[in-house]
């Protein structure tokens, strides 16, 4: 039926465009507003041939000259892989726009197909001509590849559509050159959207596949909209573009973003995403206030004065009201722009502009910390509580806090970074919460000094702190999250059913009650199926106690097939955790994956899915598997990985070996790592809980 409404919805369209055409074009005959179904159905094949037959002189086919290693990864990681696609004719003297799809990041050359030309005389089409087609400069950011080739006469080159004329509701024809090398393959849409993928890309409703990417997305005049792409939906979990294969969503770049920076890439350029530098402590990283949490060292904020705490409201004169705003500002912008930003600052009653150059790369970052574990953030009963400062919970052993005097139930209520300004006069910056000091620490590398204000019951006090590295291993000195209390609640088994998913997932929680949030532990055993309530009781029952004493909601997520874990397991982990905090309040700044042997090495797959909501991952009696790739460490990407033993037996000399290899490209991404003895079921529930516990310390 979609097929069918698409149809009517192409003939409608078409049939106002020739009325408009009819109205401001005397080449059209008058007796066109009275043309029958037949003769409105010939009028849009003609449209779409002429459009179609103007532009095919233009689109070639690229194919890779060799078998790439991230073709191979592709093909491993069950995602379309680099193979055959098209290209765009950009300069007569054989200038190729492609997308890195065709030629990935180890291509350097590529075999070029230009399309076949009829022959002086008769029908007959010549044999198609192949030349070679060498990388001329890349474009990371938007995906883009220039390939230059060298043929023996002119190329045909496309017209562009200009930047006003990109309109919604065009007719939308996405063109490639694959499969058939003398007749251009071609699907028919509309311009759905512009502006998407933050500001990088025309959308169309056309059935794009990799046979279109890098060819030309046209008009119904047969211009050029832009360049077909397969840009990641982000927003919607997709991260290669690559996901959206013929689903009616498929993105292009806009030609007139393209061609002032075609002699760039002629020049040989990398062209890299603008990167600022910042980030934010709100959990909604779409409509949020757009207020700097945290500020990189040694990035373009820090180095142009932006601060924690300032608040953006334009960018490059655009008004700014929420996250969203600052992305699709900033996403199209590569290194080496400049931006000016203008900053509400809290001590200051009028905005301040601030001029900042983007970078392609930031300084490597690793956690750096003070030691002090804040009281988990109360419920809104209780709300009053976090406009007061950050009341400290406990100090972790040997930490520059400890060693600075900081005890429990302190209460820091202001702080400062220390640079060249005397420290009797440096203004400290309010902080009624643990999420600001947590954005103000964020960007902070070790041996960076900072003030802390403090009070208790008896006195107020400045506090000079120097961050120290971020621990490896975990404390056994870990409080239970309310020693006072003598009788704790027994936690409770309920059912976490989400109406799309067959097997429900489980969990331990702590006794209901007004209070502060739980930490969660999301648990991957070995591959069982569908698990019985039964079974989860038998299974919980040695962490009970733990769950109770650290306040630690456990989630058993169940494997849907009994031999093995599967793709589909992952995409249940995010709706379970959903369920979970509608159940349970959850604290985002304790949430961590384990799992044992296959659940160990799934619970990686896992924090990877989810690498912005899992701050620990620990795998037990399990290895990361081997070609994985390990994203840096950045401030909003954070991750604490423990590999736990239940066997104090030495691992064989091999398996050490690789295990010594993962350690180590681990850390090299900046990623903390440790190793934990476990012992019976008992120890591994209280040290586990534990941990997740100390992962709210700053």
């Amino acid at each position: 039926m979609n097929g069918v409404f698409r149809r009517i919805t192409y003939q409608v369209m078409l049939a106002v465009w020739l009325l408009c055409a009819v109205s401001v074009n005397p080449c059209y005959p008058a007796q066109a507003t009275q043309q029958t179904p037949a003769e409105r159905a010939l009028a849009e094949q003609t449209a779409f041939q002429n459009a179609l037959n103007g532009i095919a002189d233009s689109v070639v086919r690229i194919e890779p000259s060799g078998l790439s290693a991230a073709s191979l990864q592709g093909a491993r990681e069950g995602t379309p892989t680099a193979g055959p696609s098209s290209g765009l004719v950009v300069g007569a003297d054989g200038w190729i726009l492609t997308t890195e799809f065709a030629v990935p990041s180890d291509i350097e050359e590529v075999v070029i197909t230009l399309p076949p030309k009829k022959k002086t005389t008769g029908n007959t089409k010549q044999s198609p001509k192949r030349l070679v087609g060498r990388v001329a400069g890349r474009d990371l950011n938007r995906r883009l590849v220039l390939l230059k080739c060298d043929p023996e006469e002119p190329l045909t080159e496309a017209q562009f559509v200009p930047q006003e004329n990109v309109r919604t509701g065009e007719w939308a024809l996405a063109v490639g050159r694959v499969w058939d090398l003398y007749e251009p393959s071609v699907a028919i849409g509309i311009v759905s959207a512009v502006g998407r993928c933050w500001g990088r890309a025309i959308q169309t409703d056309a059935a794009i596949s990799p046979v279109n990417y890098g060819g030309p997305l046209l008009n119904i005049e047969g211009k050029v909209f832009g360049i077909i792409a397969p840009l990641p939906a982000e927003t919607a979990g997709m991260s290669t573009g690559t996901e959206l294969y013929d689903s009616g969503v498929g993105f292009a770049i806009p030609m007139h973003d393209i061609i002032p920076l075609i002699p760039r890439l002629k020049k040989g350029e990398t062209l890299k995403p603008g990167l600022l530098g910042i980030g934010y402590s709100t959990t909604d990283p779409i409509n949020g206030r757009p207020l700097v949490e945290i500020v990189r060292t040694g990035s373009p904020a820090a180095k142009s004065g932006l601060k924690s705490g300032d608040l953006i409201t334009q960018i490059n004169g655009q008004s700014i009201q929420r996250i969203a705003d600052v992305r699709h500002v900033l996403t199209p912008k590569l290194a080496g722009d400049a931006v000016e930003i203008t900053v509400q600052r809290p001590e200051r009653k009028a905005p301040l502009s601030i001029r900042a150059v983007l970078t392609g790369k930031l300084p490597p970052w690793k956690r750096s910390m003070l030691g002090i574990a804040p009281v988990r953030q109360p419920s809104k009963s209780n709300a009053k509580s976090t406009e007061e400062g950050v009341i400290v919970k406990w100090t972790w052993p040997n930490s520059p806090a400890e060693k600075a005097g900081i005890q429990p139930q302190d209460v820091i209520t202001g702080a400062a970074i220390v640079s060249q300004t005397n420290e009797e006069d440096l203004p400290l910056r309010s902080i009624t919460s643990s999420n600001e000091l947590a954005g103000l620490l964020g960007g902070l590398t070790t041996n960076t000094d900072v003030v802390l204000k403090i009070r208790n019951s008896k006195t107020s006090r400045k506090v000079r702190v120097t961050t120290a590295s971020f621990p490896e291993q975990p404390s056994n000195e870990v409080p239970e999250f309310d020693s006072t209390n003598r009788v704790t609640p027994p936690p409770t088994i309920v059912k976490l059913e989400i109406p799309e998913v067959a097997e429900p997932s489980w969990a331990l929680i702590p006794e209901q009650q007004d209070g502060p949030p739980a930490g969660v532990l999301v648990f991957f055993d070995e591959p069982s199926g569908m698990l019985s309530e039964k079974a989860v009781t038998a299974w919980t029952s040695n962490w009970r106690e733990a769950v109770a004493h650290y306040r630690v909601a456990l989630v058993l997520v169940p494997s849907s097939d009994s031999g093995s874990w599967r793709q589909a397991d992952l995409e249940r982990v995010g709706k379970t955790i959903g369920a979970l905090s509608q159940r349970c309040k959850i604290d985002p700044t304790r949430i961590a994956f384990a799992g044992s042997k296959a659940g160990g090495t799934f619970a990686w797959l896992g924090a990877n899915r989810f690498d912005t909501i899992a701050r620990g991952v620990c795998l037990i009696d399990a290895d990361i598997p081997r070609r994985t790739r390990i994203r840096e460490a950045s401030p909003d990407r954070f991750r604490w990985v423990l590999f736990g033993t239940t066997t104090m037996e030495k691992n064989k000399e091999e398996g050490n070996q690789q295990f010594q290899k993962t350690m180590k490209r681990l850390r090299e991404a900046g990623l903390p790592v440790g190793e934990l003895s476990l012992g019976n079921e008992t120890e591994r529930a209280s040290k586990l809980c534990q941990w997740v516990e100390s992962l709210g310390v700053l």
